[in-house]
C-alpha cells in the first residue's frame, strides 16, 4: 500500500538500511497486520505462546498522542527513541517538538520491514530532524548510544511494546535502556525531598565517611543485607563478631538485635520520611550510622550515635559540597547494599563478604522474616536468573539492575576476595560461593581488637 514510496525514500536516505530491507520476509505466523476500528494498522504478535499488540487495538491515534505529551518536554533537545514500530507515537512527538532532533533505535527488523507495507513513513524517512537505524547489531547500537549520550538535552524513550520483542541478543542494552529509565524516573519523582533531606543533613552530620577510607586493610567486612535467606544463617553472624566488621543495611538491624547480635555499622540510604521509624525508631542504639546526603533527615536529626554523612557521586549538591570540602565521593549504584559495597572497598576491607544478599525472591519472599517480608504470589515481570545453587529464581528489575551493578563493581577489583555467603538468591560472578560458617572459619580465624567509633573519632 505504501512500500513503495516508502522504500524509495529510503533509498534516497538511508541507503545500508533500504538494501538490508529488500531481503526480509517477516515471519506470518509470528506477525499479522490488523486494522483497527479507527482504520489505522496495528501489529497482532503471536510470539512465545503469548499475543500481543504492538500499538493499540482500538486507537492507536490516541496512544500515540498519550505517549507523546508523557514524554515531551520543551528542556529537551535531543530524542533518543528506543522502537518505531509503525511510527504513530514518533509521528506525534515530531509534531509536538519541533526545534528537536530524533535518533530512532529499531531493532526489529521484520517489523520495520511490515511498517514500510502498511504505514506512511514519510514524515519520518525523509524528515531532515530524524537520524534512523534499523539494526540488530550490538555493536552497532552501542556505539550510537554511546555517541548520542553525549549531546545535550537528551531524553530516552522507550516503545514499551517494541522493547518487549528486541531480539535476544540485545537483552543486555534492553535491561541497560530500562535501568537508566527507571533512575531518571525516581529521581524526578523524588528531586524536592532528595533536596530537602539534603540541605537538613549537610548542616546536622558528624564526620564525613572518609574518615574510614583505607583505615581497615585487609580485615574481613561482613555487608548484611535483609534477603529473604538471612534466615538460614544470621545465627552463624554471632560468630563474626570481634574477627570482622559487621555492616548492616537499616533493615537488617532489628533481626539482627533480635537475635543479639550487634553491627559495628549501620548504613542507609532511602530518602523516605518512613525510614527512620520503620528501621531506626525506639531502638537503644549508639552504633556509628552512614547516612546518604539524601538520606531521609530524620536520621541525622535523631539517631543518637555518630552520623557518618556520604557525599555521592552522581548527585549535583553532593558532587560541589565535597570538591568545596575536600571530600571524597561514594558511588551507590541505586540501593543501600551497592553504596556498603563501594563504602566497604573504600575502607580496604578483604575479604567482602555478602550475608542475605539474595538479588531475588527466594523462596518467593521479599525479605527476611524480621524485615517486613512479603509472599510473591505471581512471577509477572519478574526475570528467571540462576541462584548460588544453579536453579531458577525470580527477580523484579530492580534488584537485577543491583546485582548488574554489584558484579562490574566487583570486576573492577583486582585485590579483593569477595565472598557470597548469602546460602540463597541470585549468583554473583565475582564472588566465591561458601556458606557463612565456611566462610568465618577460613577468613575470620583471628580475634580483631578495635573498636569502630574509638578507631577513628577520638
Amino acid at each position: 500500500m505504501f512500500f513503495d514510496e516508502n522504500i524509495k525514500l529510503l533509498k534516497k536516505n538511508y541507503l545500508n538500511i533500504y538494501k538490508d530491507m529488500i531481503n526480509i520476509n517477516p515471519n506470518q505466523d509470528i506477525y499479522e497486520v490488523v486494522k483497527t476500528k479507527t482504520d489505522q494498522y496495528t501489529l497482532k504478535i503471536n510470539q512465545d505462546k503469548k499475543t500481543s499488540f504492538l500499538h493499540s487495538k482500538y486507537n492507536p491515534y490516541r496512544e500515540a498522542v498519550n505517549i507523546a505529551e508523557e514524554n515531551y518536554h520543551k528542556s529537551v533537545s535531543n530524542y533518543i527513541v528506543f522502537g518505531l514500530g509503525f511510527g504513530y507515537h514518533v509521528e506525534q512527538l515530531i509534531v509536538k517538538a519541533p526545534n528537536a532532533d530524533f535518533y530512532i533505535i529499531e531493532t526489529n527488523k521484520e517489523v520495520f520491514r511490515l511498517a514500510l507495507e502498511n504505514v506512511d513513513l514519510k514524515n519520518i524517512i525523509n524528515n531532515d530532524r530524524v537520524h534512523l537505524c534499523v539494526s540488530d547489531d550490538i555493536t552497532e547500537i552501542s556505539e550510537i548510544l554511546s555517541s548520542t549520550f553525549l549531546l545535550n538535552d537528551i531524553k530516552i524513550v522507550l516503545h514499551n511494546a517494541s522493547m518487549k520483542i528486541m531480539p535476544n541478543n540485545l537483552i543486555d542494552i534492553k535491561y541497560l535502556l530500562e535501568e537508566y529509565i527507571m533512575k531518571e524516573s525516581s529521581y524526578k519523582k523524588l528531586a524536592t525531598q532528595l533536596r530537602e533531606n539534603f540541605n537538613s543533613n549537610i548542616v546536622n552530620y558528624d564526620e564525613n565517611v572518609d574518615v574510614l577510607f583505607n583505615k581497615y586493610n585487609n580485615i574481613p567486612l561482613y555487608i548484611v543485607s535483609a534477603g529473604p535467606s538471612l534466615d538460614r544463617n544470621i545465627k552463624d553472624l554471632k560468630k563474626a563478631k570481634r574477627r570482622g566488621i559487621i555492616l548492616s543495611v537499616g533493615r537488617a538491624v532489628k533481626p539482627l538485635l533480635k537475635e543479639n547480635i550487634k553491627p559495628d555499622l549501620i548504613i542507609i540510604t532511602d530518602p523516605s520520611p518512613y525510614l527512620y521509624v520503620n528501621q531506626l525508631k525506639g531502638l537503644d542504639l549508639e552504633v556509628p550510622i552512614i547516612v546518604l546526603s539524601t538520606c531521609d533527615k530524620n536520621v541525622m536529626l535523631k539517631y543518637m550515635g555518630r552520623r557518618l554523612i556520604a557525599l555521592q557521586r552522581g548527585y549535583p549538591e553532593a558532587e560541589k559540597y565535597a570538591k568545596e570540602h575536600n571530600h571524597k565521593l561514594v558511588q551507590t549504584g541505586g540501593s543501600v547494599a551497592t553504596t556498603a559495597l563501594d563504602v566497604a572497598i573504600n575502607m580496604g576491607c578483604n575479604p567482602i563478604i555478602f550475608v542475605g544478599q539474595d538479588l531475588a525472591y527466594t523462596e518467593n519472599r521479599t525479605h527476611s522474616e524480621g524485615a517486613y517480608s512479603r509472599d510473591i504470589a505471581l512471577h509477572n515481570n519478574l526475570r528467571e536468573i540462576e541462584d548460588v545453587y544453579g536453579n531458577i529464581v525470580y527477580t523484579p528489575r530492580n534488584l537485577y539492575s543491583y546485582l548488574r551493578w554489584i558484579q562490574n563493581r566487583i570486576k573492577r577489583e583486582k585485590d579483593i576476595t569477595f565472598i557470597d555467603a548469602t546460602e540463597g538468591g541470585a549468583k554473583i560472578i565475582g564472588t566465591k560461593i561458601l556458606t557463612l560458617k565456611e566462610t568465618i572459619e577460613k577468613y575470620s580465624n583471628r580475634n580483631i581488637e578495635f573498636n569502630i567509633c574509638c578507631d577513628y573519632l577520638f
